[in-house]
């Protein structure tokens, strides 16, 4: 009983019949006609993609007894022999078995000899990246002068382990991970001829499988074939290649999207209880925020998916923004990276899927420090209570309305168990996870003192100067945010740090910083002024904070109250430099 494979049976014969690789073939086509063959070459890229299969074509053309200008003739004895795997002067060397020295040293000896069959010797290395340092080395001289009758063809997935030495004497072609299109089109031609009633979305799916292999999608293919009674349908693919339904990762999105993280971890449990791979349905969900986020910046145009599936993606995208996708999809990514490890997937993935399902709308932070800035400007302010999210804003409960007052429902939301997230700060691009805030200005009357300000121009000067380190280094502009300028002594600007922002100081002091501010501090006041820090003392401990309602005044005269106000106003945390809240 013998039966041979697609992926050997639809091996292609000529250059013509390579698939999606174009700027090799065309090349080497041109190369043949002028009589330009060097004597050895690289290919490299992704495992699927014909590095061989271009290999051995390039060895049927240069013994061939009767080329057709550029193309193998497949008739001749040379040929034939070639594509059985029998010809005596075309070697294909396995470089994961024959990696040592002596093996190196034997075919060094052996190239010297007169070819057995053809005009020429052609040895083909495949997986050369796994020869030793010695091997290399062993074979550097042969490979820059061999004999006129040899040919090497090296081929690998990873041509970074190659010694520059090697790649220096080689003519280097990359091959290409094959498109999507190209694959599909590929498994209709196959089915075609092997007289193979398909769905045109079952051969999505295994070219979407196959990520961007021939071989492994003309394997799928085979798989699906002989599992088919008819017809390949789509249901028939899921199954065999044991893949997640698009519906079931689509009803996840949406119970993310619409928060509901009972029907988030239901999902779980009908996958789990389905015998579906968790790993698979992790990816499958990274896949899905992925085409959102695809979808919300550049359109369906990108997405390999058909129509019905982008639909639904349109549906539950309105639901999210862009920096909403982004955050998810952190989160996601450093979640899986725990779930891989963890001897408690199931745990892992329930516990992430809850947490994605409390996902609250990102705001940039800097956006909001700067809406503060301004207020600070006009001397005060007050912050509006958080507005109900329409729409996709999960609806109170009847015992949170019967609670009446703002601060009541405000005290609710910001509960363990509602989704509250942490402020995370990273460099350049930070988010707050938080509701929308409003500042309405409110100005007050009378004269202010300056202070320690007044030798710095005021304290709006100082403020502006802030604003200033935060936009060149967010993170540094942060740090000497908390601080209170004690005075100006000559050429010393003393500032003060209370002892809860000792890591601040810490930061401010560090030599690449402080030389950062101070060369600010001379560009902006004109005048030289180098930082020393006085550590002021504990402050007394925090009354109780009490609930307020939409119309309570908040004090905002001080900058490290501002972000004081904000952490507790959101249940947050502000991260330090190095430390990527997501995982990232």
């Amino acid at each position: 009983m013998s039966y041979l494979v697609l992926a050997r049976k639809w091996r292609p014969r000529t250059f013509a019949q390579v698939i999606g690789q174009d700027h090799v073939t065309v090349t080497l086509m041109k190369a043949i006609e002028k009589e330009r063959l060097a004597h050895a070459y690289l290919f490299t890229g992704p495992r699927g993609c014909g590095k061989t299969t271009t290999a051995r074509l390039l060895a049927k053309v240069i013994n061939c007894e009767a080329p057709k200008g550029s193309e193998p003739c497949n008739e001749c004895a040379s040929c034939l022999a070639v594509m059985e795997g029998r010809h005596l002067d075309v070697f294909e060397i396995d470089g994961a078995s024959n990696r040592g020295i002596d093996e190196i040293r034997d075919l060094r000896e052996k190239i010297g000899y007169a070819p057995s069959q053809s005009p020429s010797k052609i040895y083909i290395i495949d997986e050369v990246h796994m020869l030793t340092p010695q091997a290399f080395n062993a074979l550097l001289k042969t490979l820059e002068e061999p004999p006129s009758h040899v040919y090497f063809v090296f081929a690998t997935t990873e041509p970074h382990k190659i010694p520059s030495t090697i790649l220096s004497r080689c003519q280097r072609f990359n091959f290409k991970r094959l498109e999507l299109g190209e694959i599909t089109g590929q498994l209709e031609a196959i089915c075609g001829q092997e007289k193979v009633k398909y769905d045109p979305e079952a051969l999505l799916l295994i070219a979407r499988r196959a990520e961007g292999s021939m071989r492994d999608a003309e394997s799928l293919l085979d798989q699906c074939i002989s599992a088919s009674d008819a017809k390949l349908d789509l249901e028939l693919v899921r199954t065999v290649l044991g893949l997640v339904d698009s519906a079931i990762v689509a009803r996840l999105l949406s119970a993310v999207a619409e928060r509901e993280r009972g029907k988030a971890l239901a999902l779980v449990d009908e996958v789990v209880t389905s015998g579906l791979d968790l790993e698979k349905f992790f990816l499958a969900y990274i896949e899905g925020l992925r085409n959102l986020l695809v979808l919300s910046v550049e359109g369906a145009d990108r997405l390999d998916l058909t129509r019905g599936e982008i639909e639904q993606l349109r549906a539950i995208g309105g639901h999210f923004t862009t920096a909403d996708l982004l955050y998810l999809f952190r989160q996601a990514s450093r979640s899986f990276r725990e779930f891989k490890y963890s001897s408690q997937p199931r745990y892992y993935l329930e516990a992430a899927m809850a947490e994605a399902a409390s996902w609250e709308s990102a705001v940039e932070l800097s956006k909001l420090i700067s809406k503060i800035d301004a207020i600070e400007g006009e001397g005060g302010g007050k912050v509006k209570e958080p507005e109900e999210r329409p729409t996709s804003r999960r609806p109170e409960s009847r015992e949170s309305e019967a609670s009446g007052p703002a601060g009541d429902r405000r005290s609710a939301a910001m509960d363990p168990g509602s989704g509250t997230q942490p402020v995370p700060v990273l460099d350049g691009s930070a988010y707050a996870t938080v509701d929308r805030v409003e500042v309405e200005q409110e100005g007050e009357g009378g004269v202010i003192d300056e202070g320690p300000y007044s030798e710095l121009g005021g304290r709006e000067k100082w403020e502006q100067f802030l604003s200033k380190v935060r936009e060149a280094k967010l993170p540094l502009g942060i740090w000497i945010f908390s601080a209170e300028v004690k005075g100006v002594k000559g050429d010393r600007l003393i500032l003060g740090f209370s002892s809860q922002h000792r890591f601040a100081m810490e930061m401010v002091l560090e030599e690449k910083n402080k030389r950062f501010i101070e060369k600010h501090l001379e560009k902006f006041f004109g005048r030289k002024l180098i930082i020393e820090t006085d550590e002021m003392k504990a402050e007394a401990a925090e009354p109780p904070k009490q609930k307020r309602s939409g119309g309570d005044k908040v004090d905002l005269s001080k900058e490290d109250a501002v972000l004081e106000e904000i952490v507790k106003e959101f249940d947050g945390e502000v991260f330090s430099k190095g430390k990527d809240p997501l995982g990232g």
